[in-house]
């Protein structure tokens, strides 16, 4: 998700009865192998935990013979009074909801209900510039629309007033489009904006003749027994295995954020409001990448990644295609889409060179925060490395799946 910038004086404070105080994490278990692969990945949570402050995390591992360990530390609340994490915990995994929401969008056009190239205005015609965007264009952030979705005072201090309001998509993204003008559009240059996805979300919606709740649920979720994974807000309440979330992009926080607050997510919509398991999260991963969620043509268009350097984000992702992000983590090249913001941070990715994949998540968002890629980077080593086939360079894998190059 983006982070607040001109409304933050707007806003000043959440109420500052919201901030809470962080306490050390004490394991309540041993850990009773520690060269056993749940035992390792167990102590690289637990020292997580402490070192970066989160209240608690998920994270797991499916290795390419299907093997599976999904392992938890810390406890629902920073101030440990709660209950200890559990394997079954919900978590808000931000942005990486574009996922899903591009696999959709593939899957409706592979039913010829719409096409990457469609312009938006066959579907959106009341839109600024709707002519002169396409679908392609706001899968791969190349619309030209600027970021200004968490940037509107009349949204934000609404938002930060009233937990529970719920926000109209359609009224948002004309709220966040009225007199925000497109960029020239001719370079396609990757410029990130949540805008996108909310107009993506809409068109799915028309295109696929239902509530993209609904169609999520019924494409995906429920086929793939992802029982724990839902866009929220729920309807008519969000889920009870959510758990709480705090947020430290607002001041003065750490902020808690209960799991009946409906105002962020209604707002995220389809650029960030689902929430899910690492458990769940390790399916998704193993069928998107293995040809199972959309076609393996499909699945090559969404990897048709552009240069994304230096934009202004993340160091780490070089590439976006459409809805999914190429990263370089400690040398390892990684396919998916991390996510963050009012309440959690998500790192779902999958190794196409050791055909495993790996997902961190936890219920704290905070700015430039290091605790995911950290984590990722000593599962990959300590773990998936050592249980998998020997590491092979970036240089040596980019050049190996003419699928998944990058335009320069």
């Amino acid at each position: 998700m983006s982070r607040f910038r001109s409304a933050w004086p707007l806003a000043i404070l959440w109420v500052a009865g919201g901030c809470v105080t962080t306490r050390p994490y004490v394991p309540a278990r041993q850990i009773h192998d520690l060269d056993s692969v749940e035992g390792r990945l167990q102590r690289i949570l637990d020292e997580a935990v402490n070192e970066y402050g989160l209240p608690g995390v998920q994270a797991g591992v499916q290795f390419p013979d299907g093997r599976r360990i999904v392992v938890t530390s810390g406890t629902r609340d920073l101030g440990r009074k709660e209950a200890p994490i559990e394997k079954g915990d919900v978590f808000k995994i931000g942005s990486a909801t574009k996922m899903f929401v591009a696999a959709l969008i593939g899957r409706l056009k592979e039913r010829g209900l719409l096409s990457f190239d469609d312009p938006v205005s066959r579907w959106l015609p009341e839109l600024p510039d709707a002519r002169h965007i396409s679908l392609r264009q706001l899968l791969s952030h190349t619309s030209g629309i600027p970021e200004n979705l968490f940037s509107k005072p009349s949204i934000v201090i609404r938002s930060v007033l009233s937990d529970h309001v719920r926000w109209d998509p359609l009224e948002v993204v004309h709220k966040v489009m009225t007199g925000a003008g497109a960029e020239d559009r001719r370079q396609a240059r990757f410029r990130y904006a949540n805008t996108n996805y909310l107009i993506l979300g809409l068109i799915a919606e028309r295109a696929g003749g239902a509530p993209i709740r609904v169609q999520l649920e019924r494409e995906f979720f429920r086929p793939a027994g992802m029982s724990r994974t839902f866009l929220l807000p729920g309807d008519p309440d969000n889920p009870p295995a959510l758990i709480p979330g705090y947020d430290e992009y607002v001041p003065f926080g750490p902020h808690l954020i209960r799991p009946d607050c409906t105002s962020w997510d209604s707002l995220a919509f389809t650029a960030g409001a689902m929430a899910s398991t690492a458990d769940d999260l390790l399916t998704w991963l193993d069928a998107l990448f293995h040809g199972r969620v959309v076609t393996l043509a499909t699945l090559q268009e969404l990897e048709l990644f552009r240069d994304s350097r230096n934009n202004g984000r993340d160091e780490e992702m070089v590439a976006y295609g459409l809805g999914i992000s190429l990263y370089d983590v400690d040398g390892r090249r990684m396919l998916g889409h991390p996510g963050g913001g009012f309440g959690g941070e998500c790192f779902p990715f999958y190794l196409p060179e050791l055909d495993a994949s790996v997902v961190v998540t936890y219920n704290l968002s905070r700015k430039d925060n290091p605790a995911g890629k950290r984590v990722l980077t000593r599962m990959i080593r300590e773990i998936v490395e050592m249980e998998t086939a020997p590491p092979r360079s970036l240089e040596d894998s980019a050049s190996g799946s003419p699928s998944r190059s990058v335009e320069r």
